[in-house]
């Protein structure tokens, strides 16, 4: 396989072991500070060989399930012999149980995840496959196992189920998802998925990378007949009020931050520019130029949309009639390039 794909098994290759030496420097530093509590704690308390159980600990946590069992059963054992009374025992299997249960729930999720690009549930599920094909081998290994067999399957397009059943990254992009919401009429949820995305990136990458898109699958899917004339309504108008509410929440940040309405410019000369927008075709191209509209700077330029509705005469007619410096076609694939065609050459 290596000699007859070399570089997809080179780059396989060199991300298990990013992954693999990822997760044990992550499993080190998590063990080391586990074992450097644990020795202190015991020290503090009085129990002989304290620095020993804390140093024991770091190897024995590497046993995935069982390790931390046995790394807390010597200490536990020796001070129901040392300790005259019944509780200190207890507060040694506490001391265990209280800092495992901190770094479960604070530290491992947060470092595992990142480095091993495992989800949690099918991790554990594989752990428990590994143990009971190689017993306490594949309890060991099982972690390095799952990554290998992850990165694999993203290389080897017939194994790509497998990443999709194991990986932690999301399998649906968000365009698919917010398509798939406004197919299911669920409009308040796709505002939702709008609005996640609008929290990592800006207002232009979200039309480009979720609203765009959907608009073009609505199109496809109207062209081919899966979808209604209504359901494709019905992604038009969500679109449409989706936008107003995106530029209503951008018009209230800015006031926010400004204490205050935007102030007009100082009077230098300076005059809008002004620009004329033309659907070629259909609803999709008209709501594709109120994202452009949205995108630009008020301040500088004025965006004046042509309803899709508009014959290719009367939106010529307009154009005479509102005399602009700019002309904007706007088509949006599937369809309508000869509508668009047929539009420059009356513009012309």
């Amino acid at each position: 396989v290596g000699s007859g794909h070399l570089t997809t098994t080179t780059k396989a290759l060199e991300e298990a072991g990013q992954r693999i030496s990822r997760y044990l420097l992550m499993q080190i530093t998590i063990n080391g500070c586990f074992g450097l509590i644990i020795g202190v704690a015991l020290f503090l308390i009085g129990l002989p060989y304290a620095f020993l159980w804390g140093f024991l600990s770091v190897p024995l946590l590497f046993i995935p399930l069982i390790g931390f069992w046995a790394a807390a059963a010597m200490p536990t054992i020796l001070s129901l012999g040392f300790f005259t009374d019944w509780w200190w025992p207890l507060v040694v299997i506490g001391l265990f149980l209280g800092l495992k249960t901190i770094i479960n729930m604070l530290l491992e999720p947060l470092l595992y995840g990142k480095s091993v690009g495992v989800s949690p549930v099918p991790l554990l599920m594989m752990i428990a496959f590994w143990t009971w094909l190689w017993g306490p081998v594949g309890l060991i290994l099982a972690t390095p196992l799952t990554v290998c067999l992850v990165v694999f399957a993203k290389y080897v397009p017939r194994l790509e189920f497998v990443g999709v059943l194991l990986s932690d990254e999301p399998v649906i992009e968000p365009k698919i998802t917010y398509y798939q919401r406004l197919l299911a009429m669920d409009q308040d949820e796709a505002l939702e998925i709008v609005e996640d995305y609008l929290k990592k990136k800006p207002r232009e990458q979200v039309y480009d990378a979720v609203l765009m898109p959907a608009l073009s699958y609505a199109k496809r899917d109207r062209r081919r007949n899966h979808i209604t004339e209504g359901e494709e309504r019905f992604i038009f108008n969500s679109s449409r009020e989706i936008l107003e509410y995106v530029a209503d929440v951008d018009l209230g940040d800015a006031a926010i931050s400004q204490n205050g309405p935007q102030s007009p410019p100082a009077e230098n000369g300076f005059q809008k520019i002004r620009i004329l927008g033309c659907p070629a075709h259909d609803e999709a191209d008209e709501i594709g130029l109120l994202m452009l509209r949205q995108i630009l700077d008020p301040a500088r330029y004025e965006v004046e949309v042509i309803s899709a509705r508009a014959l290719a005469s009367e939106m010529t007619a307009v154009v005479a009639e509102r005399d602009a410096p700019l002309v904007c076609v706007s088509v949006l694939p599937p369809g309508g390039l000869a509508q668009a065609r047929y539009l420059c050459k009356r513009l012309r």
